[in-house]
């Protein structure tokens, strides 16, 4: 065996160490507990497969809307859309913090922007334990 393959293969055992142990560090200091973190991503996975089912459900209709005003020269008729500033905020980078208690910007963003009384709001409560109003 050469000396380079021998280098080679201790930068990668290193590295994978370096890794271990560092994945092992954030898991022990993280202020969120394993559950809520296996939680958080199972939610951010389904919400995402749910956004882009839906998301190509409200394209077809916008484009089958577009397609029959231009070819039967109607004037469209009207469909809601959310305006550029709701695209951006919802597009934002999210990283799960306790003080903000969501789970993504998407759930921040409808949670926020609804004028609904507190009693209706969902309330997640960290320590103790999720209530759904």
């Amino acid at each position: 065996m050469c000396l380079s393959s021998i280098l080679g293969w201790c930068i990668i055992i290193i590295s994978a160490t370096v890794g271990l142990c560092g994945t092992c560090y954030t898991n022990c200091r993280s202020k969120v507990s394993y559950l809520q973190l296996t939680f958080w991503k199972r939610y951010v996975e389904k919400e995402k497969e749910r956004f882009d089912g839906f998301a190509l459900d409200y394209a077809n209709k916008l484009a089958e809307r577009n397609l029959i005003s231009f070819f039967e020269n109607k004037d469209p008729a009207p469909f809601p859309f959310p305006n550029h500033r709701a695209w951006e905020q919802i597009s934002e980078l999210y990283t799960f913090t306790r003080s903000e208690q969501y789970y993504s910007t998407l759930q921040r963003y409808v949670e926020g922007s609804r004028d609904c009384a507190p009693e209706k709001r969902p309330v997640m409560d960290m320590e103790h334990g999720i209530e759904m109003s």
